[in-house]
């Protein structure tokens, strides 16, 4: 995402951390649960014989906090000051890694053609006698597009165009949430106001556009967009 790599030190603190602290947490809640302590109490008398590994427990859940902290202070620093990162630091074989560091929007300019499962190690694996094609083949380069294929051969038959950002789903989710917040509150005209809203934002949502061409007037009947290669 940021085109640079983490810190190598910060990274082995983080997984220790976090390893102890995560096995120091639920280790001993297999322990308490076969000792006949119930879930999802918040506290329990004293005097049990369950103090000292839901003590272990705390203090557990503690030290995963404390990697958890780790990470995002390794995520701070290296964003301004790490080390720059290739297309593939790693020499990984699959396809997500042969984008730019950090990948552009689109990931790829044109769609690759792919013939294995380690298309960037075929040269040494030699899987079968084929290669895949990455930088070459067919462009879509109208906005956001993507390539539609036949059902039986899988042969490029049509452009798709993709809908754009929207925050209409966003939108949509914070009206379904304040209704069933209603709902649950019996706050009946608060419940109604986003139910309206809430169907208003889904027609909206999906009310056809015709720069999609999902109308039918950008193109007769019967005949699809063309292919650009």
């Amino acid at each position: 995402m940021t085109g640079r790599m983490l810190s190598e030190r910060l990274g082995r603190w983080n997984f220790w951390v976090m390893f102890v602290g995560f096995n120091l947490a639920f280790f001993p809640m297999h322990i308490t649960g076969l000792m006949g302590m119930p879930r999802r109490v918040y506290t329990y008398p004293a005097g049990i014989g369950w103090d000292r590994l839901n003590l272990i427990t705390s203090l557990g859940s503690l030290l995963f906090a404390v990697g958890v902290l780790l990470l995002l202070v390794n995520v701070a620093i290296s964003r301004r000051r790490g080390r720059i990162a290739g297309p593939n630091p790693w020499d990984a074989p699959t396809l997500e890694w042969a984008t730019p560091s950090p990948p552009p929007p689109y990931n790829f300019p044109v769609i690759p053609s792919i013939a294995s499962r380690h298309p960037l190690w075929e040269d040494r694996l030699q899987e079968s006698p084929d290669r895949s094609v990455i930088g070459a083949g067919m462009v879509l380069d109208h906005g956001r597009e993507t390539a539609g294929v036949t059902p039986v051969d899988a042969e490029p038959d049509v452009i798709l165009k993709m809908p754009g950002d929207t925050l209409l789903p966003l939108l949509l989710a914070l009206a379904l949430a304040a209704l069933f917040a209603g709902l649950l509150a019996s706050v009946w005209w608060l419940a109604g106001v986003a139910t309206a809203c809430g169907f208003a934002l889904m027609v909206a949502w999906l009310w056809p556009e015709r720069a999609l061409a999902q109308t039918g007037a950008d193109a007769p009947p019967g005949k699809e967009s063309p292919v650009h290669v």
